[in-house]
């Protein structure tokens, strides 16, 4: 019997943030998840059984492919709980350039299939995951890839630079992002915090969704 994969929702939508921000994708929205942020914003995708539907291998490549974007953004929930790898394979082989959007606690790939690049988040203090970091995700990562962090206070800001000084100050580095936890730090407090510490390779950004559309409106 084929695997089938856990899908709460597949739609198409600008990326919300990130190095594709503003632009058009195929969202996979897989259900599951191994932590528990406090400021989790796809409760409804956390376990495998908020699926809508399941769908093997071939029907989910067909569904993404019907589409007119050769983007792909596959995210959570945690993609990387299920055996997404020969999907990605299969989309880059066909053309299409897959974003993985991880949480940082599941190794990535050993062998990277092509066109395809990750989205890691670098959980901070606020967020009670911390600990559950995979430290040597950074030796999978490179240039065409992003670290991003999402803070809710200045202790989370001090914890993004120690990261990034120690993984990302380096030719070749993935590009760190920083994002505020929704209604908990001002975007300015991030822009004044970088300029204070001459972060001066961060990009701060905001979810741009939800600036778009209302905050806790999902399919976009």
């Amino acid at each position: 019997m084929k695997y089938e994969f856990p899908v709460t929702e597949l739609f198409d939508s600008i990326d919300g943030e990130g190095k594709r921000t503003g632009l058009m994708a195929t969202f996979v929205r897989l259900a599951g998840c191994d932590l528990r942020c406090t400021y989790c914003d796809t409760v409804y995708s956390q376990r495998r059984e908020d699926a809508a539907e399941h769908l093997t291998e071939d029907a989910l490549f067909a569904r993404i492919t019907a589409r007119p974007w050769k983007r792909v953004t596959l995210t959570g929930g945690e993609p990387l709980l299920q055996p997404i790898e020969g999907l990605c394979r299969r989309l880059g082989n066909a053309g299409y350039e897959c974003n993985i959007e991880t949480n940082g606690a599941e190794p990535l790939f050993a062998k990277r299939p092509p066109r395809l690049f990750y989205t890691m988040d670098w959980k901070c203090p606020d967020s009670a995951m911390e600990g559950r970091m995979r430290e040597e995700n950074f030796a999978r990562l490179g240039a065409e890839d992003v670290v991003k962090f999402v803070v809710g206070s200045r202790r989370d800001l001090l914890a993004m630079e120690r990261v990034v000084r120690r993984h990302l100050a380096f030719p070749g580095a993935p590009r760190a992002y920083v994002s505020p936890v929704f209604g908990k730090i001002a975007p300015e407090a991030l822009v004044d915090f970088v300029r204070e510490r001459e972060l001066g390779d961060v990009t701060v950004q905001v979810q741009l969704h939800k600036v778009i559309w209302p905050p806790d409106r999902r399919g976009v």
